[in-house]
This record gives C-alpha cells, structure tokens and sequence, in this order.
C-alpha cells in the first residue's frame, strides 16, 4: 500500500527516512529540524564515496526567509526562474543545525509530487542525492518511498552565491 503524503510527513516529523525521486535521480531525505535525523543523515554521508552535497530542497524562493539570511537580491531570480535543475550555496544559514550554518546548498525542486510533499512539511527536505536511478549499495533503503524517478537523471548546476550577489560556478 502506497503511504499518503499525510503518513510521510508524519514519519518525517518523528526522524524517519524517505527514499525520495525526483528530477536529478534518487536521494535519502529526513525533515531538517529533526535533529537526532539530520545526524545520522550526516554519518551515512561519510561513509559514502563520493560523499554527496546535502542539499536543502525547497518548493520556491518564499521558503528563502526560513533557510538563509541575508538573501542577495538575485538569488530571488536564480530560485523562481530556475528551469533545470541548480543547486545554489547561500552563506547565511538560520534555522537549521550548526553544520549548515556557513554554508546553506538549497534547489528549488521540481517535481510536483516532492513540491506536494514539501508544501505538506510546511518546510524544506535535507536530501542526500545520489545523482543516480541506483541506490548506494551497502546502504538500507528507507521503509518510507515518495516521487516518481526520471528516466535519466538531470545533474544540478552547482554555484556558490556571495553575500553581494557574486556568483561562481563549482559544477555547470
């Protein structure tokens, strides 16, 4: 039986894990305020190699003001505007665990079914994304399973943005 996006959020609150898909492949998610989660979200990203980027996924530039201040003026147009998949380092964290305070990576998701999911949180999903339709194997695979996987995967643009606007591309 498919779980409704009712039990999933439930299960996230409470520190549970989700085998997410969506447009760039798979990734392991938990809800960013669940501390005890976002730990051990952290400690399997060690043991992986390459180790993927956490990354914040949010459904639209509104939920900015949650994640990262101050926000530089462009980064409003780099969330909405964005057609493919980017993921953007803010300096600025706030609202989320210590580690993420420097350095914030967030992409505005674009999947509907995760943007669903996401607006039922009322918050952002951590993701650990493999970047790939295969699950890292050695790596138990969440109980909990939401989205829909593309037949390819599309690789995230990765840019750091500086406090000013200042943009530098890590991965085009």
């Amino acid at each position: 039986m498919t779980p409704t996006t009712r039990e999933i959020v439930f299960a996230l609150r409470q520190g549970h894990f989700l085998r997410l898909a969506d447009e760039t492949g798979l990734s392991m998610a938990c809800d960013p305020s669940h501390a005890e989660a976002v730990e051990k979200l952290l400690e399997v990203r060690q043991d992986l190699v390459p180790p993927p980027l956490p990354t914040l996924l949010i459904n639209d530039s509104g939920m900015l003001n949650l994640y990262v201040r101050p926000i530089p003026e462009v980064a409003w147009d780099l969330i909405d505007f964005a057609e493919t998949p980017v993921t953007v380092l803010f300096q600025g964290g706030v609202n989320l665990p210590e580690v993420f305070r420097p350095q914030v990576p967030l992409r505005k998701v674009l999947s509907e079914p995760v943007r669903q999911l996401i607006g039922a949180l009322g918050r952002g999903l951590l993701t650990l994304p493999f970047e790939s339709l295969e699950w890292p194997v050695g790596l138990n695979e969440p109980e909990l399973q939401w989205g829909k996987a593309p037949a390819q995967p599309h690789l995230p643009r990765i840019m750091e943005l500086g406090p000013k606007g200042e943009v530098a591309f890590l991965r085009k």
